[in-house]
């Protein structure tokens, strides 16, 4: 799963025994650290897009123009 925050592979399964993920309607998202973890919760509509993104595309930059 990539991290939203700082666009880090990590894996979901292993960040949810950490207590590094954020289950919301949509999905759950998972992060490397705390400090992601608390800037994703502060402003999920920021990063959600990312993450919609790279799922589709497996990208998670903005395509250029």
């Amino acid at each position: 799963m990539l991290d939203p925050v700082c666009d880090m592979i990590v894996d979901l399964a292993e960040q949810r025994e950490q207590g590094l993920t954020i289950e919301r309607p949509e999905r759950e998202y998972a992060f490397c650290g705390a400090g992601c973890l608390e800037k994703f919760a502060k402003d999920p509509k920021r990063y959600i897009p990312k993450v919609e993104r790279w799922l589709a595309t497996g990208e998670s930059a903005p395509p250029r123009m």
